[in-house]
This record gives C-alpha cells, structure tokens and sequence, in this order.
C-alpha cells in the first residue's frame, strides 16, 4: 500500500515543487516499489515443490512482465484519454495528474489481495515459526 500512495504522491507535482521534495517523494517511491517486489518475489515460489520451481520460475517472471506491461499500456491510455478529453495535442499536467492517480489505484488494489495470504504465509522460506 505504501507504494501505491507513495505514486500517487507523484500526481501532486507541480512545477512550483521544490526539486528536493520531487526528488524524495522519487526515492521514497522507488525504496517502496523495490520493496514490494522484493516481498513478492520472495513468496512466489513459497509452496512450489523443488521438480516445478523451473516452470514456476519462468511463469512467475512472463506474468510479472505482462503486469508491467499492463501498467505502461494503462497509464498511457490515461494519459492520451485526459490529453483528447482537455481538447488538446499535447498531454498536461492534469492528464499526468489523472494517470498517477489510476494507476496508484490500480495498484492498491493489491493490499485487497494480499490481504487474503494466511498469517502463516511463507513462513517455512522465512525460518521463522509461529
């Protein structure tokens, strides 16, 4: 969830922002993200049996691409929305504004999800028993 408002974060830029506060709201957002990956990519693989890790691997890494993929496809398609919907040519800061917001909304619909993993969930990867 932390990543997901850090982003959004982002769509309060606006060009009277001190460069050192869009700079720290960049690396906080970054710490976050690469966080979460991290997290995720830790429990991936924390039921998996040893003789399927190979195609759990491979399957893993396609999806998280294809995400990343939907991510770009969805912010640029609200990008280009806001841009037509303004009457203009060229994107404004709104229309960066509104693409921050969806896709930091689209993100945080993860919290949702993650919150369904048991209290218990990779526990066996962690060494830590409850």
């Amino acid at each position: 969830m932390r990543s997901a408002a850090s982003a959004i974060t982002c769509a309060l830029f606006r060009p009277d922002w001190p460069v050192a506060a869009i700079v720290a709201v960049l690396a906080l957002s970054g710490f976050f993200t690469s966080f979460q990956f991290t997290g995720y990519n830790a429990i991936a693989y924390a039921e998996v049996e040893g003789d399927r890790m190979s195609a759990a691997t491979t399957l893993y890494a396609t999806f998280q691409q294809l995400m990343l993929s939907l991510g770009i496809c969805a912010t640029a398609m609200v990008l280009q929305v806001g841009t037509l919907a303004g009457g203009r040519r060229q994107p404004t800061l709104a229309a960066f504004s509104a693409a921050f917001v969806v896709v930091s909304a689209i993100s945080g619909i993860a919290f949702f999800w993650n919150r369904r993993f048991a209290a218990d969930a990779g526990e066996t990867m962690s060494g830590h028993r409850t």
